[in-house]
């Protein structure tokens, strides 16, 4: 298995646990938890990351199908 192939496979790997788990951030994090950071409930805590994540993930997720793209043509 050639180093690229591995690398793209991995990228791809972690860009959809990083879209998923975003996601999740979004969808789940935060209902029915008390705190918070500052002014933001923990639930707008929760937004933010599921949105970092989300985003960090979908390019991750890029690179990777692009990796193997370009290892496959």
């Amino acid at each position: 298995m050639s180093s690229a192939l591995a690398f793209g496979i991995l990228l791809v790997l972690g860009g959809l646990g990083g879209v998923v788990y975003g996601l999740y951030a979004l969808f789940r994090g935060g209902r029915g938890q008390s705190g918070g950071i500052g002014p933001l409930p923990e639930r707008g805590v929760h937004m933010i990351a599921g949105v970092r994540m989300l985003a960090v993930g979908a390019l991750v997720l890029a690179a990777g199908v692009y990796v193997l793209w370009s290892y496959f043509s």
